[in-house]
């Protein structure tokens, strides 16, 4: 049943676009359509030059607030300036967060806000929007083995899984952006969510995850090469745009949430990657230093000589 609109909860939505216009139109059109109408729908628009900007104003109006800036900024700066724009000028409840390439089921706002009153931080599950058997990537289950299969996941957890795969479909309330702020907005792409989630712990906001609501994202893209004769696996992009934000972010976040320790076996596994596995890629271990480098400094420079090489 729909949720009683008595003591209704005012929401925001947060969409991030760049150049994915028929993405967008289609997780618009889904936020549009939820059992649990949304009061706002913010779409941040990073410089697209697909005709994004003209295709929202005349599709959608004034019922889309669209801010359109003046270069790309990633995903991390995409999410910095709508949640600020919605919180500062908006002043709702709770804000909803969410990329351009996936959409939400019709009712998962409506389960996400009657969780609200009890978290502060609630994800919806992500399941593949190509095969809604299966979840986007594997999650762990409470014995630590992971599962890509949706429903054994929801049959092992239950209702709230206590942890959380961030950031897509996210709700987060204003208690929890007062105390926790902002998204990072220097990290460009990859490892905002989490470098946001590790705050969230310290302020003693615990995200969880609310099984039965549902958001359709794609599967997880990056390839992961395996080294050391196959016994571990490591994160790999080639482009090197994608690898210096994977780097220094993931490095920075290590440094600062008390996990130096992955700075060390990460180091060992990618100096294998390049050196071994990859034949002596100096050009790669080299860039994956000085992008390590940058994490321990929290310099968010380097990427920006790649963005018209992606």
């Amino acid at each position: 049943m729909p949720i009683a609109t008595a003591n209704k909860k005012s929401v925001s939505v947060v969409i991030v676009t760049y150049n994915r216009k028929n993405d967008l139109l289609r997780c618009i059109d889904a936020v549009k359509a939820q059992s649990y109408k949304p009061d706002n729908i913010v779409v941040v628009n990073n410089a697209s030059t697909d005709s994004t900007e003209t295709t929202v104003t005349e599709r959608y109006g004034q019922s889309v607030i669209l801010l359109n800036l003046p270069e790309n900024t990633g995903g991390s700066g995409g999410f910095y300036t709508g949640l600020k724009y919605a919180h500062e000028n908006l002043k709702t409840d709770l804000y909803w967060l969410m990329d351009d390439d996936g959409f939400p089921s019709h009712n998962c706002l409506e389960m996400l806000v009657s969780e609200s009153d009890s978290y502060d931080y609630i994800m919806p599950a992500s399941i593949d929007i190509e095969n809604h058997e299966k979840l986007s990537w594997a999650v762990r289950k409470r014995n630590g083995k992971k599962t890509e299969v949706y429903q054994e996941l929801k049959s092992d957890w239950g209702k709230i899984l206590d942890y959380v795969t961030p950031f897509n479909g996210v709700l987060l309330s204003k208690k929890c952006v007062d105390e926790v702020g902002y998204i990072n907005k220097n990290f460009f792409i990859w490892g905002d969510d989490y470098e946001h989630y590790y705050r969230c712990l310290q302020k003693k906001i615990n995200p969880v995850t609310l099984l039965d609501a549902v958001f359709y994202h794609p599967s997880l893209k990056l390839p992961l090469v395996k080294i050391c004769f196959g016994l571990f696996r490591v994160p790999y992009a080639d482009s090197k745009l994608r690898m210096t934000c994977l780097i220094r972010n993931y490095t920075y976040i290590y440094l600062h949430y008390n996990q130096k320790y992955k700075i060390i076996i990460k180091f060992l596994m990618y100096s294998w990657l390049f050196l071994i596995t990859r034949h002596g890629d100096f050009a790669g271990w080299k860039l994956y230093c000085a992008s390590v480098k940058d994490g321990f400094k929290g310099d968010f420079n380097r990427h920006k000589q790649f963005l018209e090489k992606k």
